[in-house]
């Protein structure tokens, strides 16, 4: 039986004075920064369960506390003072989460209304809500869609599109909506939500089960294909369902019993297949390309509000990584591969050897290279090599400002005897807990300090969360989602490819001195500015090139070097813009051994839009440099698919396109390339 303690049973106003007591009693004893990580959890399940942290709490522990008042010095007086005088002013602080879900939930089931002009299969009314403000998960994207859709059918979903065409709308659709550029539905269309709406906005995020009523959710193996000897079998899976479902249909007796697993996935298990599809995502390992690679047939609701498969080799190399330009996809089937076991062995290893900086290189002043010698260099080089080379899974992580980094590279050559699901439920649940702390720190805290400290707060608490110095045996699907709750967190995130050269000398190897100067540029940069716009994580990772047109990834024959800055909400948005263009105009810069310069292109979900490459706004460079001869392909295949579906191009810019995509596609879709 589950023990409470007497102050967990007292109501809330008395359980909140025991807790700030608790908390108070702990500054004076042991510094604010370790109380607040004794007592995180006991303050993340208050603020769940109906109670409220404000700034004024939190501002009063940190008084208690003379070595915070340094830092608290730094920030300016006027906003101090406002935060601290008017915390009920800050929304976030005058309710609980609990109390803003249960809001949520209860104004979405009253705004959900039935749409009589527009009926799923059986004749029911499609359920839809007028005017709901759409933000996604990042919020970097808000408008306001004219109708936001509920559909629960194909059918439904094709009335849908028939009713919009004629109503001279757009439609496009959304999952948990991850994606960071504007790649959604405009302001005053057609939003189509493939998740229930609590699923999405929710957090701690819930993870549902398939919902069998749902046409949009769904796994079924459907045939097999053979690859390079290898028996694959076929797998349909509905664009709405998640990668949570999904790993656990892999697992369970009544699904996929572990035979049967994607190669490759994003880490984060809060995303659905459409979603990931559409934006060409991937994940890691220098012989892995994109989930879009995988893609064996796609089925979408065209634009004359008909179902249509696509399944040919060469217009899948279009259609699996559109954009939702053909349509709305609602299923893809893909290609598993027999289950393996990934034997993890997270590594903790100083920065200045995890990756060693360039020969010759001005290394930062604050990394300690002290007794270093060059043969270390070199031995640290050469596993560094080798990790890219020989292991399956290839990932290299800084949290800013710390002395180690964290490398997660693998085989997957384990016994399925010694696999374990990892990570366990417990573990897991433990998971996405902290990410959630880390979303009620964003909110409270952090806002009361420098940014230089948010970054070391955040980087000592990640470091000492993440496993080190152990062996764990694990089924693949596991192994690629081994961060479980990342959807609790908030983030912004800028990822560009950086295209592996040839080698000197050796043009069939990859010349891997392009990972370490992209690496250390970020780690100089961070170094030598004087804000903090990183926050978050540095993590870089090696993969393939990529079959697919649109894929940042295509053409690069020695593999890809993918490499990610992450930071909070908080980070103000003219840092971390410039950041983020200072990073871009170094890793744009770099050539191969023959002068040519990197085709160097942002993974499309990520934050891109507003910058510049080689003078230009980023827009014209891909459309006029990055794709130029792709492009030109891209709307053949796209034609094709057209004439087979009985529609033109004019028609699918008509209803799936929206500002951002007419700006790179127009002309495609006019006919003009």
């Amino acid at each position: 039986m589950t023990q409470t303690s007497s102050a967990d049973q007292q109501p809330g106003s008395v359980q909140h004075e025991m807790l700030h007591e608790r908390m108070s009693q702990s500054v004076q004893t042991h510094g604010f920064f370790a109380a607040w990580r004794a007592h995180l959890p006991d303050i993340a399940r208050h603020h769940r369960d109906g109670g409220s942290v404000a700034h004024a709490p939190l501002w009063r522990w940190m008084q208690r506390d003379p070595a915070m008042r340094a830092h608290i010095d730094e920030l300016t007086a006027r906003a101090l003072t406002a935060e601290v005088a008017s915390p009920s002013e800050v929304a976030g602080d005058s309710q609980s989460h609990r109390t803003f879900i249960d809001r949520l939930r209860h104004r979405l089931r009253r705004a959900a209304e039935d749409f009589p002009a527009v009926r799923e299969a059986g004749g029911r009314p499609i359920r839809c809500l007028r005017a709901e403000p759409f933000r996604n998960w990042g919020l970097t994207v808000a408008h306001t869609p004219a109708l936001t859709f509920l559909p629960r059918t194909k059918a439904g979903l094709c009335n849908l599109v028939r009713w919009a065409r004629a109503e001279g709308k757009t439609v496009r659709a959304a999952g948990y909506r991850h994606t960071w550029s504007d790649l959604y539905s405009a302001p005053g269309q057609v939003l189509v939500s493939m998740l229930p709406l609590d699923v999405v906005e929710t957090l701690p995020a819930p993870e549902p089960d398939i919902d069998a009523a749902s046409e949009f959710q769904g796994i079924e193996l459907v045939g097999a294909v053979v690859e390079n000897g290898v028996t694959k079998a076929l797998c349909k899976i509905g664009a709405g369902t998640t990668n949570e479902q999904f790993r656990r249909w892999c697992l369970a007796e009544q699904g996929g019993r572990w035979q049967w697993t994607l190669p490759l996935n994003v880490v984060m298990v809060e995303i659905t297949y459409g979603g990931s599809n559409a934006s060409i995502s991937h994940g890691a390992g220098w012989r892995n390309a994109t989930l879009s690679d995988l893609v064996h047939a796609i089925e979408f609701v065209n634009a004359n509000g008909e179902l249509q498969i696509v399944d040919d080799p060469a217009q899948l190399r279009c259609a699996a990584g559109c954009f939702g330009l053909l349509g709305v996809v609602t299923a893809l089937t893909l290609k598993l591969d027999p289950m393996t076991y990934a034997v993890m062995q997270p590594l903790r290893k100083p920065i200045g050897l995890m990756i060693p900086p360039p020969p010759g290189a001005v290394v930062p002043p604050q990394i300690d290279m002290r007794g270093v010698t060059p043969a270390d260099l070199d031995a640290a080089w050469q596993e560094f090599v080798r990790h890219c080379e020989e292991d399956y899974y290839a990932e290299w992580f800084w949290f800013p400002y710390q002395h180690d980094g964290w490398i997660n590279c693998w085989k997957n050559n384990g016994a399925r005897a010694d696999a374990v699901d990892y990570p366990d439920a417990r573990t897991a649940s433990h998971q996405a807990m902290e990410e959630y702390l880390g979303e009620l720190v964003c909110a409270t805290l952090f806002k009361l300090l420098p940014g230089r400290v948010q970054a070391e707060l955040f980087a000592a608490n990640a470091m000492a969360t993440m496993p080190v110095d152990t062996t764990i045996v694990t089924p693949l699907i596991d192994a690629l989602h081994f961060r479980r709750g990342i959807q609790n967190m908030r983030v912004l995130s800028a990822e560009f490819e950086i295209p592996l050269p040839p080698r000197a000398g050796d043009p069939g190897r990859p010349d891997w001195e392009i990972c370490r100067r992209a690496w250390w540029a970020v780690l100089r940069n961070v170094y030598g500015r004087r804000d903090a716009p990183m926050r978050i994580t540095l993590e870089m990772r090696v993969m393939a090139g990529s079959n697919v047109l649109m894929a940042p990834q295509a053409g690069n024959a020695l593999g890809t070097c993918s490499i990610e800055v992450i930071t909070n909400l908080d980070t103000p948005a003219v840092e971390w813009n410039a950041f983020v263009q200072d990073l871009l105009d170094e890793w744009d810069s770099y050539t191969d051994a023959a002068g040519n310069r990197l085709n160097v292109r942002p993974h499309w979900a990520k934050q891109w839009q507003g910058l510049t490459m080689r003078g230009r706004p980023i827009v014209e460079h891909l459309k006029r440099t990055a794709y130029r001869d792709t492009l030109a392909e891209f709307g053949r295949q796209m034609r094709a698919i057209a004439v087979a579906g009985g529609y033109t191009l004019a028609e699918v810019r008509q209803l799936f396109s929206n500002p951002l995509l007419d700006e790179i596609f127009g002309d495609v879709l006019q006919g003009e390339l």
